[in-house]
């Protein structure tokens, strides 16, 4: 239900023991993607529409899973929980269960499902699923101590029928997992992150610089630490406001934390005043990267010389606009929110394949979702997935459990 690219059918596969036989995804682009990579055949059902598959021509199956739409209950999002249509998609996955009666139901949503509506919603959830006859157990898992570096912590249920599961397949644990290392704070979209550490969490929406991938930097030797004043900071070129391309070809650093279209020159350029503004004005040194190429003045603007320095420290709450001085350009300090130069280094957003691969995607699988998605939709299906490795982990355990059930009621 509700499959996406399929991050449920790609985990249940490596767990092995299971055979799907449908799938529903009323998303067009997202369906495809998912046809791409595992060629269902004319024997595997496919739904578009939740709301009008009617049970009777549905097959015979074991287990049910789903994450459905979660944006209901993020607290990333308005939290309208059942007043949502999205919201209501639970129910749906109730009429299916309650018609066909599968032996499992694997279930994921976002934590805030706990929460929302003070413990109420989800209330309603385990009290559908008792009248049901599931009983039902649940966590909080992380990805990161799954086997891929991103920390995103997701609810997952497990229902079952047969009382003897109980306490069989949850708990589910992993390994330990790194931190996630912040270089710079700010909205989200702004911050900075160390690679050293795990990706945030991937979201469906990628957009703006950086966009709700995150931003990281790369290619940093921590030992070195920021570039000294004597040295120079790397240019910015046409290409960097949108970021780097899926093959990671560029060498620029991605430096404009900005939204809007400045102009740019091969001189990279220090935030003035004006940063921040839902407008861009006409002067070329505003919001456009790092190294200052004009000084506002009372009078306008001086034009900076070659070898000045740019004292990026701000002489007034309200001033973002450097000053011209003496010597070689010298770079941000992490404590600076716009941005940073490193030697050797650049900060840039996570590449759609990147993305995919923190969802614990194949190479393979990957390469069959570039080749027909443009890069929105790419980054869209990556947030929206489920991280396989972690339904890989539930999988093997409900398959032992179904096998030793099995094995039971034979002898």
């Amino acid at each position: 239900m509700f499959a996406g690219i399929g991050g449920f059918r790609t985990g249940l596969t490596r767990a092995g023991g299971f055979q799907c036989v449908g799938h529903c995804e009323i998303d067009k682009y997202a369906n495809a993607s998912y046809e791409a990579i595992y060629e269902p055949g004319k024997e595997e059902r496919y739904y578009p529409d939740a709301t009008e598959i009617d049970p009777a021509d549905l097959p015979d199956f074991d287990l049910l899973c789903g994450g459905f739409p979660c944006q209901a209950f993020s607290i990333a999002g308005r939290r309208r929980g059942f007043d949502d249509t999205r919201g209501t998609l639970f129910f749906e996955i109730a009429r299916l269960a309650q018609s066909k009666r599968p032996s499992y139901l694997l279930l994921e949503n976002v934590p805030g499902l706990l929460s929302h509506d003070k413990g109420r919603t989800f209330s309603a959830i385990l009290a559908t699923l008792n009248d049901l006859g599931y009983r039902v157990e649940w966590m909080v898992l992380n990805s990161k101590h799954f086997g891929v570096p991103q920390s995103r912590r997701r609810l997952l249920l497990i229902c079952y029928l047969d009382p003897r599961c109980a306490g069989k397949i949850f708990p589910v644990f992993g390994t330990g997992g790194k931190a996630l290392i912040q270089i710079l704070g700010g909205s989200q979209g702004s911050r900075v992150y160390d690679a050293d550490g795990v990706a945030c969490t991937q979201t469906a929406g990628a957009g703006g610089v950086g966009g709700k991938t995150g931003l990281y930097l790369v290619g940093f030797n921590r030992k070195d630490g920021i570039v000294g004043k004597r040295d120079t900071a790397i240019s910015l070129n046409a290409s960097d406001f949108r970021g780097i391309n899926r093959n990671q070809t560029q060498n620029a650093v991605l430096i404009d934390l900005c939204s809007g279209h400045p102009k740019q020159t091969d001189t990279a350029r220090c935030l003035t005043a004006r940063y921040g503004q839902t407008t861009l004005s006409n002067h070329r040194a505003e919001r456009s990267g790092v190294l200052l190429i004009k000084e506002a003045t009372k009078k306008g603007y001086k034009e900076a010389n070659p070898g000045d320095s740019v004292d990026l420290g701000f002489s007034g709450s309200n001033t973002r606009r450097g000053r011209v001085g003496q010597n070689i350009a010298h770079t941000l300090e992490t404590s600076c929110i716009q941005g940073i130069v490193e030697r050797g280094g650049r900060i840039r957003r996570l590449m759609p394949r990147e993305c995919l691969r923190l969802q614990g995607f194949d190479e393979w699988q990957i390469d069959r979702i570039l080749a027909i998605q443009s890069d929105a939709q790419a980054y869209k299906q990556a947030g929206n997935s489920v991280t396989a490795n972690v339904i890989e982990a539930i999988g093997r355990r409900i398959r032992e459990v179904d096998a030793e059930l099995k094995a039971g009621a034979a002898a």
